[in-house]
């Protein structure tokens, strides 16, 4: 393993999941998302002064009965490690 800090309190429950690649869409009970892993703001309204990505990687938890969210970078440098799919 690595002792990269976005990587504290994760337990594998996304492990060999298939994601959807998607843009962010508001809705009147949620305008924003946090990526699993950095806690990185994902929305599709504009943040005046804070950094925030509009895509993600989403994917429905059957568990728990809601989406959970990454963004591209932790996609990207955790996809390997963790068989991230798309």
């Amino acid at each position: 393993m690595t002792d990269d800090w976005r990587l504290e309190g994760y337990r594998g429950e996304l492990n060999n999941r298939h994601f959807k690649h998607v843009k962010f869409v508001s809705t009147p009970k949620n305008d924003h998302e946090h990526c699993e892993f950095c806690f990185r703001k994902i929305t599709d309204l504009s943040m005046a002064g804070e950094e925030y990505d509009n895509m993600g990687y989403v994917v429905y938890n059957e568990k728990t009965k809601q989406t959970n969210w990454v963004c591209e970078k932790c996609f990207n440098d955790f996809k390997d490690m963790f068989g991230f799919k798309e």
